[in-house]
Order: structure tokens, then C-alpha cells, then sequence
């Protein structure tokens, strides 16, 4: 296993999260996600990120029982869909993702977008720690005024916020009231998308140091102590992406990053209809 695969970053509850994991969006391909998610556990990662909305938890079953690892050597991350926010819902919907994942607990459980009914699904996010369920729960895709109506009606503390997150678009406030509050920061769209290929900044630097702009983008979100997760259908990029330890971004390349001018490749977390 690679050194890098190792690093974990420590949650206010005390647990660790490996800080780099297999992202599997738009992983829905049976074949594709089987052999992607293989391709990871085999080459070191222990840290997978799914999501109801992403209809691949039995897939993703799958994968992990055909790669006859120990469970509990494994991080799963799910996320409750905005459908199911409301308190009596998303108790059916933790159930349906154990079952759906074949998983005794789930590591993390996260709230996916800030829906009219996030409190109610934070309570029942908090009541599926008690019954052991759920090792630990986060919100994605919080903005500050989310996060601090959160802090002030929570009886368990988020551990974590994924949120999109990328050279194009640092969002540097969601980043300081995460870190403020002991909130770890997680990366998604950490490669923009696909669009890290285009912007001149990255690939002056994928130039300097014979890496890929997504390699670039990657590093950037590693150095900054940010939990990142790549996903790619093909297991050589799975591979690939995790190929970031032999090089470190100077503070002139973040600053070099800092001047992309900014763009936002998901939707506006205070501007969704989904």
C-alpha cells in the first residue's frame, strides 16, 4: 500500500478518516464500478464514497465481498438523498443504505444538499449513532449560515463537510467556519470535473513537475488537509490519481493556483431544485 493511501485525518468524535478515498459518482456502469472499486481496494485505498443518488451501493457490495477484504480495515461514506430529509424518511433511508451496502454500520453519513428538512434528518443522522448504525455523521454541501443554524441545534457535531472544492473555486469562508468549528473539510470536484485540463495556471505546473493536471489538482487538496475523492472508471487512473507523493507545491504554486479565476462547476448550494 502506498504511504499516501495511510494518512488519516482525526474527526472531533475522535475517529479517523483515511484523507484520500475512491469517489464513485456517476459510477453506475455494473461492470465499470465493479472493477474501478476493485482496482482501489487492491492498490491500497480503504476509503469509499458513495451515495444513495448515486444507485451503486450494491455494486459497491459486491466489489468489497469479491475482494474478500476485512470490513472493518474499510471507511464507507453514504449520503442520505434530499427525497428523504424529512426525520421519518431519512430513519427508513439509513436502514435502506445498510442493506443496499450489505454493512452492519456505515463509517460516515452524511446529509447530501441543505434541504427545508435538514434538521429532521439530522436528528435522525444522530439517532442512528446511538444505535450504533452510523459510526459518525457530516453534512455536504453546507454553506456558513447552514452550518452555524446546524452547530446551534445539533446534539451530535458534524464531523465533516464535503463540499465542492477545487483550484477554481477555494471557497475559503466555508473552509474557515469548517476549521473554526473542528469540522474536517472535504474535497469534491477536487479535478474540476474533467476542466482542470483546460486552465493555463494547472498546466504551467503539470509542466514543472511532469505530472498530470489532475495529479496537480490533487495535491493541492492534500496539501491543504483537505479529504479528497478521486473517482475514474478505468482502474489505471484509479491508480494514477493516488501517484502524488513524490512532489510538493510550493507557496508560490498556491499562489500560482489562488489567481484561476473562480468558477463553479456544481450548483450553488443556496441555489439547487433537486
Amino acid at each position: 500500500m502506498k504511504k499516501i493511501l495511510q494518512k488519516t485525518l482525526k474527526f472531533n468524535n475522535g475517529l479517523e478518516i483515511p484523507q484520500i478515498g475512491l469517489g464513485t459518482y456517476k459510477l453506475e456502469d455494473e461492470n465499470e464500478t465493479l472493477q474501478s472499486v476493485k482496482a482501489a481496494i487492491e492498490n491500497g485505498y480503504r476509503h469509499i464514497d458513495t451515495a444513495s443518488i448515486y444507485h451503486n451501493h450494491k455494486i459497491i457490495a459486491q466489489a468489497i465481498k469479491e475482494s474478500k477484504i476485512d470490513r472493518k480495515k474499510l471507511f464507507i461514506t453514504s449520503k442520505i438523498w434530499n427525497s428523504h430529509h424529512e426525520y421519518n424518511l431519512a430513519k427508513i433511508a439509513v436502514d435502506e443504505i445498510l442493506a443496499e451496502l450489505e454493512l452492519e454500520y456505515i463509517d460516515l453519513l452524511l446529509i447530501h444538499w441543505p434541504t427545508e428538512n435538514r434538521l429532521g434528518c439530522w436528528k435522525a443522522l444522530e439517532e442512528a449513532v446511538d444505535q450504533g448504525k452510523v459510526k459518525s455523521i457530516g453534512i455536504s454541501n453546507f454553506q456558513p449560515h447552514h452550518i452555524e443554524e446546524l452547530l446551534k441545534n445539533c446534539r451530535i457535531k458534524p464531523v465533516i463537510n464535503q463540499f465542492e472544492l477545487h483550484p477554481a473555486l477555494q471557497n475559503l469562508e466555508v473552509v474557515k467556519i469548517c476549521r473554526d468549528n473542528d469540522i474536517i473539510v472535504e474535497s469534491w470536484g477536487t479535478m474540476i470535473r474533467g476542466k482542470c485540463f483546460e486552465i493555463e495556471q494547472i498546466q504551467q505546473l503539470a509542466s514543472k513537475y511532469n505530472k498530470t493536471e489532475a495529479q496537480i489538482c490533487l495535491r493541492w487538496g492534500f496539501q491543504n488537509d483537505y479529504v479528497i475523492i478521486p473517482k475514474s472508471s478505468k482502474p489505471k487512473r484509479v491508480i494514477e490519481n493516488i501517484d502524488i507523493e513524490d512532489f510538493e507545491l510550493t507557496a508560490e504554486d498556491m499562489k500560482i493556483l489562488a489567481t484561476i479565476t473562480e468558477q463553479r462547476d456544481g450548483p450553488d448550494p443556496d441555489n439547487f431544485n433537486f
